[in-house]
């Protein structure tokens, strides 16, 4: 007998109909990855230890079911076998869906959450406070992975000029939690990263179980740098999420919550920058308004000029002292000339001796008077000197300052009077230094960074 092939789509219809033959069925398992589609059908993976089937359940009918389990759960499901020809693949087109306890990664989630609540690694009190402006971001995620190019597309967007040092690591399967460990302890250790950020895309119970798993939570837990968790998505909790010092709903959420904007914080320091020298302006305005008032106040005026003034009072001194005592010699003279009168009219021979005396020792301390009054004003002057030698600008210099000038006698006061090669001159106690400028020193802030792997 001749053999005659069969299409494609008439081998799956005969398959659907056998498999159709084993219906209805009850199967038990594990419910993972559950969802609603946009048309209203329900989709999930029903698992135990050994395998894993999708389960299909029609808009029709979830319209008739009611809340269906969490993730999770041990559930039994009923319905029957059927092929989904586009793919070649059978599924289990589910009419009921009854929770019948929690599932094996469930338990496991809830007993560990709950002996490392009970030590207090979820306590808020032990959260880190992120940095505002972090050194450099410390990423741990697959290489390659959208998660890492999300974070990197949103470092490039708010701070471009941000180092950036990825971690690789397994995020998911067998000895993920291993290489998530490692990841972080390279990045606490690294001595330019100041806030890390661990994260992936969203998954299943089971795709997201390297997070949950006791060594990570306890490393991120260890880590002395701030950690933000960015498991999954939003509808997503993990372990990580909870021991973390701040939690982001997506990687790319992460980013915007732990790194400002470098445009915004630039716009600030101009602002801050501007502000700060208008007000050097202003201050500088005021004290060279307050110098130049010294500069004419005769406490600060030149030696030459406070010599002068004292001069110029001593001989007003003189001139009232010579006054003082010409007046007193004439009032003796005029006295004596009257004495002379009444004498001669009297002629008291007998007492002209004592009156004589008398006059001589009041010339002697008219004279003494004198000289005391020429004596004090004589020290003042002296003590007025010394006060006028301190505040010399040349007491000063002597005091071991200087002050430089350039060559048209101009004060140099900022090095932009001076740049490098003109020629200065110093005024010191006993002379002038000349000199030339050798050079100013400048630097430059750098603008950019690259991303280095650690």
């Amino acid at each position: 007998m001749t053999e005659r092939p069969i299409s494609v789509g008439r081998l799956t219809k005969q398959i659907g109909d056998k498999l159709a033959g084993l219906g209805p069925l009850l199967v038990k398992g594990e419910l993972s990855a559950p969802k609603v589609s946009s048309a209203g059908h329900f989709y999930a993976t029903l698992k135990d230890a050994n395998a894993t089937i999708s389960v299909v359940m029609w808009r029709s009918t979830m319209a008739r079911h009611g809340p269906m389990p969490k993730e999770g759960a041990a559930v039994v499901v009923r319905g029957s076998l059927d092929v989904y020809g586009p793919r070649g693949s059978y599924q289990l087109i589910a009419r009921r869906v009854e929770a019948q306890g929690q599932g094996d990664l469930a338990a496991r989630f809830e007993a560990i959450k709950a002996q490392l609540q009970a030590e207090g690694l979820f306590d808020d009190n032990r959260k880190q406070d992120l940095p505002y402006l972090p050194r450099g971001l410390g990423i741990a995620t697959a290489a390659g992975s959208a998660a890492l190019a999300d974070m990197l597309h949103g470092v490039q967007a708010r701070f471009p000029s941000m180092p950036v040092f990825h971690a690789p690591c397994q995020v998911q399967g067998p000895g993920a939690a291993a290489t998530i460990v490692a990841a972080l302890q390279r990045l606490d250790a690294h001595p330019q990263v100041e806030l890390i950020v661990l994260g992936r895309g969203g998954g299943s119970l089971e795709d997201l179980w390297a997070f949950n798993e006791e060594p990570v939570v306890r490393a991120i837990a260890a880590c002395s740098t701030p950690v933000i968790s960015a498991v999954g998505h939003e509808s997503d909790t993990t372990l990580a999420d909870l021991v973390a010092d701040l939690r982001a709903k997506t990687p790319t959420a992460a980013i915007e919550e732990g790194l400002p904007e470098e445009a915004e914080l630039r716009k600030q320091l101009s602002n801050a920058v501007a502000d700060l020298h208008e007000l050097i302006t202003e201050r500088l305005t005021r004290e060279r308004k307050r110098l130049g008032a010294l500069a004419t106040h005769r406490a600060l005026a030149t030696p030459a000029f406070q010599i002068r003034l004292r001069r110029q009072r001593l001989g007003e001194h003189s001139r009232e002292l010579q006054h003082l005592g010409q007046s007193r010699l004439d009032t003796a003279r005029q006295r004596l000339q009257g004495l002379e009168r009444y004498l001669a009219l009297l002629d008291p021979r007998s007492r002209l001796a004592p009156h004589r005396r008398r006059l001589e020792e009041r010339a002697v301390e008219l004279a003494k008077a004198m000289q005391r009054r020429l004596g004090a004003a004589q020290q003042r002057l002296g003590a007025q000197a010394g006060r006028l030698d301190a505040y010399s600008p040349l007491g000063v210099i002597a005091r071991g300052y200087s002050v430089v000038r350039d060559l048209n006698g101009e004060v140099v006061r900022h090095l932009n009077q001076a740049p490098a090669g003109t020629p200065i001159r110093a005024r010191v106690e006993d002379g002038w230094l000349h000199a030339t400028v050798d050079g100013n020193e400048r630097r430059r802030l750098a603008e950019a960074s690259d991303i280095y792997e650690v």
